[in-house]
């Protein structure tokens, strides 16, 4: 059964620029949501692998910095 959602003009124009030569938004949509997997993982799958300007090792020295900000004030 199909069903109506509502999204912003940009997240509209984001998908119409993803969907390319696919049949249908719902494709676009279930490859962004796929199996279940990392924040990390769904992110670079929606964006077909890295971003420009993804830097792997800077995400990395981030999260050690959450952790250690966690524990000590959080």
């Amino acid at each position: 059964m199909a069903r109506i959602i509502s999204v912003a003009d940009d997240v509209y124009a984001e998908l119409t620029a993803r969907k390319g030569k696919e049949d249908s938004y719902s494709t676009v949509i279930r490859k962004a949501l796929g199996k279940k997997r990392t924040n990390k993982g769904a992110l670079l799958a929606f964006f077909n692998g890295a971003p420009a300007g993804f830097n792997e090792e800077a995400l990395r020295e981030t999260g050690k910095t959450w952790k250690k900000w966690t524990k000590e004030y959080a």
